[in-house]
């Protein structure tokens, strides 16, 4: 290679092929903003920036994470599956979940906390993806009651792009 030259190398992606089919994998970063607004117009904002991974399925896209002390839901492994026309919520750890979000169509599915289970009814208003190759950004909104509790207008934008530094940490590290 003459002087001035380089070569750039791109990260080559994991692919593995299991039940669900082939699939890849890589390192990203995600910058999870949760906003709620609750009956008297009052907001709440958190921001957690994480390593995580994303991957592509079959018929899916997903980008997975470990939740912090931060966002409250520490011990816990959210997972975020892009379909065509809807997004899933999976959460598995401290804190189990499983809603399925459509815009327009109200769907009720059970929380499972350390202190019990609760109900859940969301009502998904816009779903924005622009996520592929492991960069981009979703912005789900979306109205959410927890039977008897509250209820709130939540807008989530997660941030995703491919992780540079091997060594970066999240809070949680």
């Amino acid at each position: 290679m003459g002087p001035g030259l380089f070569i750039k190398r791109t990260p080559v992606l994991p692919c593995y092929f299991g039940k669900a089919g082939f699939f890849l994998e890589k390192k990203v970063i995600i910058r999870c903003t949760s906003s709620q607004r609750d009956e008297t117009g009052r907001a709440e904002t958190i921001t957690l920036d994480t390593p995580g991974v994303y991957g592509e399925a079959e018929d899916y896209r997903y980008i997975s994470y470990e939740e912090t002390s931060l966002s409250g839901l520490e011990g816990t492994t959210t997972t975020i599956r892009l379909f065509g026309d809807k997004v899933t919520l999976s959460r598995r750890g401290t804190f189990v979940q499983e809603t399925e979000y459509i815009p327009g169509k109200e769907s009720e599915s059970e929380y499972m906390t350390p202190a019990g289970p609760m109900k859940i009814l969301t009502t998904p208003r816009e779903i924005y993806d622009t996520v592929k190759d492991g960069s981009g950004e979703i912005r789900l909104v979306y109205d959410i009651e927890m039977k008897g509790l509250f209820k709130h207008l939540n807008e989530i934008v997660i941030e995703v792009r491919e992780e540079q530094d091997a060594s970066w940490k999240s809070e949680k590290n």
